[in-house]
């Protein structure tokens, strides 16, 4: 059975491994035959590899299926169906979870589930369950895709949703019925807790609802590591199976002895933990604890026993078979990883040594050191899956969560469960929620003194962090006193392997890397592109804002932290528009650039104007345009800067032009001024506007490589395919973040090599459904071609 079940989740989760469905299928037939060669060898998990790998091809296949009911550019369509979110009447809505019932006045096909978000500008009283027919303007998953930063796409893969959109006209199927009745719990809840201070709190632990915490909350909760304790998290069900059983127990004591009473603790402990993830919506790490928790007890009932790791890992083949697509979610990492790592430490050996005869202060000594040892045991091993999924880790968690769990889990989710379970009694329910509230005052008092806590990990970091955990793993197992010359040869490969770090900050400038590259960052509609040597970096435009948070914040900042850039060295707006410098002051207060240039009157800003010119890192940087400063920049007064590498090298230089929103009268001006420009890499003027890019302005031109950077959906109709197509007949390969995301060009010694991070680095099947559109497809390019470098002479 064991490898049944070990060969299902590997071919589930060997979709995570395949670029596309179709290919898929001939990986899974080509596994069907090799089980079916096999079956009569001793290789017969093969054959449930097999049946792992059907499973999930039916899962993305029924995701695709949904995603493509939709049309591939943006359209009205009426649909028909139930709110599916739960909702805080005192939280102004912004997005709403909708299930289909009907799609342009058809049913949906049998079998065939359809999920959407929507915005919903000046919705009416909205509850869970409610039936509406509305007009939407609906599209596909898509969302931006960088070197790093939030992955709407993949969001919204591992929560089945298969598209947004926004609510033109609404009107109600039933107006009469009355909400689903988690809503009316959570209503009744709401209305009892509206007075405390905790209630985002205390609703993430009741609901699992987190949509009241703020942006400062989350922040903490980062910071501190105590993200997962403020929602209904494993852990949480597992207390909820403790609280149940417990009750069963006492209520067993005090009945007459009778048959039927003898499993009321478990039926309890079962009712308790499947009433308190049906609370939190069966959301993931519930569904892994509920699973797990009706194993034990359904084992404990029959009298059978199984070893833990057989347990988790049936749990593990259960979440996987009923939610194949769950993978794709940081949830079901984070939740099976933390489990087994605790499992496979216990196993291990990592708690402290028994003491014959202990005293009660021995044995709460060696409770203190086993959850001691436990936590730093989490802190390390969870750092990749932190690392892959968030980026860094709170160097704090350890000793927070060492406080914090036990007092949340003994002392303030008992006390939510008891309000929960007296809703009834509106007195006794609020005195409890009152409690409740209180209990989380020590623990939130704790947090804040985590702020700050949080630690970016850059790539290079990551693996001396990766060699390090995998060297106290081995000298755990391996006993450093029997094996010392094993250990001095261990030692002297990896520092001969990585170097010593900062073994570059002595070298002089002729002694670094000849190397500098261009990263055209995907941010919608706008510009924010960056220019990086040596682990510096100058920023070229800052992106888009809106209310809660900017590009800065979503994008630049998540990328550049990536790779250990924690600081500018300068900062460049081309123009006062908000796409191009809505997030200057985000940038400002978290990048620090030391040095400022603008087109415009700034303060603290240098001028950016014809004739001023620069060196950076070795770059030759020259401002083109516009000839003078003015109060405001706008399209045409955008600073368009030819940036060249003749100092690092002279035999083949590379140029490249970044161009702002200039128009064509500024381009026929610039044209006369530079007749002899010829880029090899061009950022294209304004976003691919059929009022830039003219004929006059490229006819000496004969660039490699045309970047544009355009919001998939976007309303004025960006990139023309007039202009798109006057950049192909010059022979330049067309780079559009709409359809590649983030695109970059690393450059050394006159050769050009291009990454687009939607098919080279992050692709994956269900980017599929994401971007092209009939406007603009990319290009076919052949894997060869996909890789090529472009020598210069």
């Amino acid at each position: 059975m064991n490898q049944a079940l070990a060969g299902i989740a590997a071919g589930i989760l060997s979709l995570h491994f395949w670029p596309q469905v179709p290919g898929y299928l001939w990986f899974v037939t080509a596994l069907m035959i090799g089980g079916f060669i096999s079956s009569v060898g001793r290789f017969k998990w093969i054959s449930w590899v097999v049946v792992g790998a059907l499973i999930a091809k039916t899962g993305a296949t029924a995701y695709l299926e949904a995603v493509e009911m939709i049309p591939l550019e943006r359209q009205n369509i009426t649909i028909a169906g139930e709110v599916s979110s739960l909702l805080n009447q005192n939280i102004p809505i912004r997005d709403v979870e909708f299930t289909l019932d009907t799609f342009n006045h058809q049913p949906l096909p049998l079998g065939t589930k359809l999920r959407v978000r929507l915005e919903w500008p000046q919705a009416p009283l909205l509850r869970l369950g409610q039936r509406w027919q509305l007009d939407v303007r609906l599209k596909r998953p898509y969302g931006r895709v960088n070197q790093a930063g939030f992955d709407a796409e993949r969001y919204f893969l591992a929560h089945g949703l298969h598209g947004r959109g926004l609510v033109i006209q609404a009107q109600p199927l039933a107006a009469t019925a009355p909400p689903a009745w988690r809503q009316q719990l959570f209503d009744q809840v709401t209305a009892l807790t509206q007075a405390l201070n905790y209630q985002p709190y205390l609703l993430a632990l009741s609901f699992g609802f987190r949509d009241g915490l703020t942006h400062q909350d989350w922040l903490l909760l980062r910071d501190s590591g105590l993200a997962h304790l403020m929602a209904i998290s494993g852990l949480h069900i597992g207390l909820a199976v403790g609280c149940g059983w417990w009750l069963g127990r006492v209520i067993r004591g005090l009945s007459p002895e009778h048959p039927r009473l003898l499993w009321l603790p478990m039926w309890l402990a079962l009712l308790l933990a499947f009433s308190y993830a049906w609370l939190a919506g069966f959301s993931l790490p519930t569904q892994r604890a509920l699973l797990t928790c009706l194993l034990v007890l359904g084992l404990i009932r029959l009298r059978v026993q199984w070893p833990g790791w057989q347990v988790m890992l049936v749990a593990l083949v259960l979440c996987l078979v009923l939610n194949p697509l769950g993978s794709y979610g940081a949830g079901f990492w984070l939740s099976f990883a933390a489990v087994w790592i605790l499992y496979c430490a216990n196993l291990a050996g990592v708690q402290p040594r028994p003491v014959s005869q202990p005293t009660r202060f021995q044995t709460l000594l060696d409770r203190f050191k086993s959850l001691a040892l436990m936590q730093g045991v989490l802190l390390l091993l969870m750092l990749p899956v932190q690392w892959q999924w968030f980026g860094g880790i709170s160097l704090v968690a350890p000793v927070v969560n060492f406080l914090a769990v036990p007092w949340v889990s003994l002392v303030t989710v008992p006390l939510v469960l008891a309000a929960l379970a007296t809703l009834w009694l509106p007195t006794i329910s609020g005195t409890l929620w009152w409690l409740a509230d209180r209990s989380l005052v020590p623990v939130l008092a704790l947090a804040a003194q985590a702020e700050g806590a949080w630690w970016d990990i850059p790539t290079r970091g990551m693996v001396y962090l990766l060699g390090g955990i995998l060297l106290l793993v081995v000298m755990w197992f391996v006993p450093i006193r029997r094996h010392k010359a094993w250990f001095l040869v261990v030692a002297l490969v990896m520092a001969g392997w990585y170097g010593w770090p900062g073994r570059d900050s002595h070298l002089r400038p002729s002694e670094l890397a000849a190397g500098w590259q261009v990263d055209m960052l995907d941010v919608g509609h706008g510009l924010a592109l960056l220019i990086r040597r040596n682990g510096r970096a100058v920023l070229y435009d800052t992106g888009n804002r809106w209310e809660q948070g900017s590009i800065a914040n979503a994008v630049i900042e998540p990328v550049l932290r990536r790779d250990g850039i924690t600081r500018l060295d300068g900062l460049i707006l081309s123009h006062a528009d908000s796409d191009h410098a809505g997030g200057v002051a985000d940038v400002l207060s978290r990048l620090q650039p030391q040095w400022r240039r603008s087109s415009d009157r700034r303060a603290g800003f240098a001028p950016c104007v014809r004739g001023e010119t620069w060196q950076w890192q070795q770059l030759d940087f020259r401002v083109l345009w516009p000839p003078k400063q003015v109060a405001r920049a706008a399209n045409p007064h955008s600073c368009v800067i030819e940036i060249q590498d003749s100092a690092l090298s002279p035999d083949a230089p590379v140029s490249v032009l970044l161009t702002g929103d200039i128009d064509s009268i500024s381009e026929l001006l610039l044209a006369r001024l530079e007749p002899s420009l010829n880029p090899d890499i061009l950022l294209v003027p304004h976003h691919g506007s059929k009022t830039s890019s003219t004929a006059t302005w490229l006819a000496t031109m004969q660039p490699d490589f045309a970047l544009v950077s355009a919001a998939r959906y976007s309303p004025w109709q960006l990139p023309s395919p007039m202009v798109r197509q006057r950049y192909l007949d010059k022979g330049a390969q067309w780079l559009n973040t709409a359809a590649h995301g983030q695109v970059t060009a690393q450059i050394d010694q006159g050769v050009i090599a291009i990454t687009r991070y939607r098919q080279d680095v992050h692709g994956g099947w269900f980017r599929a459904v994401g971007f092209g559109s009939s406007r603009e497809q990319p290009e076919p390019v052949s894997p060869n071609q996909l890789s090529e470098q472009v020598l210069k002479n």
